[in-house]
């Protein structure tokens, strides 16, 4: 199955195969990273309680292992509405919030790393989802396969 790098705005947001690819690849990346804690606080368990080995390792194993279950955990999950599609815009950063030049403009609160920021920057286009009453929406950009929550900025 080829997916594309970019969101449909002919189906729905929930229908669409390019957030279907997004929420697997979050899924398999939340699950990786709790077995990968859980693999840390297993060894940390076998080194310190059965073979008595005290070491700093056995403590970093096991703060390690602790801060990747506590942000896996911590996240919460992406809401998309049902029955509304991804609209294309164009975009732009100003004051460190992305303006989407649609109409009508949204001011956009998105926490994104540096590299992330720079590819919008190039790229200028966004698919979102209207916001809902809350001001609450998702965004997603193209060959970025996630999906963003963001927040209308008053």
């Amino acid at each position: 199955m080829v997916v594309p790098n970019k969101p449909s705005t002919e189906v729905t947001a929930l229908d669409d195969r390019w957030t279907r690819h997004c929420v697997d690849r979050a899924s398999r990346r939340a699950l990786m990273w709790t077995v990968v804690a859980g693999a840390a606080f297993a060894l940390q368990f076998v080194l310190v309680l059965v073979w008595s080995w005290s070491s700093p390792v056995a403590l970093v194993l096991l703060f390690f292992a602790a801060a990747v279950l506590w942000t896996v955990t911590r996240r919460r999950p992406v809401r998309l509405p049902e029955g509304e599609p991804w609209i294309f815009a164009q975009a732009q950063w100003e004051g460190g919030r992305l303006v989407v030049l649609g109409s009508p403009p949204l001011l956009l609160t998105v926490r994104v790393g540096p590299l992330l920021r720079g590819r919008i920057a190039r790229h200028r286009r966004v698919w979102f989802v209207p916001p809902d009453a809350a001001g609450n929406t998702v965004v997603t950009f193209r060959g970025v396969p996630r999906l963003i929550t963001a927040r209308v900025f008053r």
